[in-house]
């Protein structure tokens, strides 16, 4: 007799498409009986993802299925790190960025069917001031429109655009400098990101060679430009060609040291405030993935 897998699908119902709930129904008519057995709660406050997450772990949940975006992702995973309990996604969220780059289908019951062919496999994570994130985090520009967009009440791709559009006419790049290795340089920067993951979502690719599991973080910096040139940055984000603009600075490493005056800061998409001094790392080889 086969034993099943355990999952506990942990559901946001406040995600970006004000849906996620409704996976609920979905579950059963998808995901095989035969190889897994499954429960479900809903969060009800911020944070409210890790407590569940926690205790998933202390029972010995084989796989925690987050149900929304990518910050209840960012909340379930660190709860996961070096633990036995796979982290598997249901994406119902804003832009979606951490299930995309791990090849997750966006559609529902796509993403429950993949469920019953999946394997589990280990990926790096990152901290930032010992913070921990997944995907991408960063300082700057993209720092100020997540913060932004944490206090919108429609969320969604439109919103996002919308803000971008309105805040980045008056943005003024800030100074960083930057530790990498044996290199030290400084300069002026619009965007400071740091990803370990390809994808901000929405197939916004700002790391194209980015993996999750070559124990490396990929610095991405967009110097100080002309505002003119925006549009035509935007198009090499959306074609992954972001790498061949002169505007961009790129290294790997396994660790990145940044001393900057800017405040504005995120994890995943999720709002934070940068320090004077700030460390990024790798931690190689944390998290199991059901994928």
């Amino acid at each position: 007799m086969v034993t099943k897998k355990k999952l506990l699908f942990i559901i946001n119902p406040n995600s970006g498409k004000k849906d996620a709930s409704r996976v609920i129904n979905t579950i059963p008519k998808y995901l095989d009986k035969d190889k897994f057995s499954y429960t479900f709660e809903l969060t009800e406050y911020a944070e409210h993802a890790i407590e569940i997450t926690q205790k998933a772990v202390i029972d010995k949940v084989d796989v925690v299925v987050a149900v929304g975006g990518d910050g209840i992702v960012n909340e379930i995973f660190q709860a996961l790190v070096h633990t036995k309990t796979a982290l598997a996604i249901l994406p119902k969220g804003s832009g979606n960025g951490i299930a995309r780059s791990l090849k997750i289908p966006m559609n529902t019951r796509k993403a429950i069917q993949k469920l019953n062919s999946a394997s589990e496999k280990t990926i790096d994570t990152c901290l930032f001031n010992d913070q921990p994130f997944l995907g991408v985090s960063g300082i700057g520009f993209d720092g100020l429109i997540s913060s932004e967009f944490a206090k919108m009440k429609k969320r969604g791709l439109k919103t996002y655009v919308k803000l971008i559009l309105l805040k980045m006419m008056n943005y003024k790049s800030q100074s960083y400098h930057f530790e990498v290795g044996d290199v030290s340089f400084s300069t002026k920067a619009f965007i400071v990101a740091f990803a370990n993951t390809e994808q901000y979502g929405n197939n916004a690719i700002i790391a194209p060679k980015a993996k999750l599991d070559d124990g490396k973080i990929d610095l991405v910096i967009f110097k100080d430009f002309s505002k003119w040139l925006i549009p035509l940055i935007a198009l090499k984000v959306m074609t992954k060609s972001i790498y061949n603009s002169k505007h961009i600075i790129n290294y790997t490493a396994s660790l990145v040291k940044v001393s900057t005056s800017a405040k504005e800061a995120h994890l995943d998409g999720e709002p934070i405030v940068a320090n004077q001094n700030n460390t990024i790392k790798v931690v190689p080889n944390s998290l199991d993935v059901f994928v």
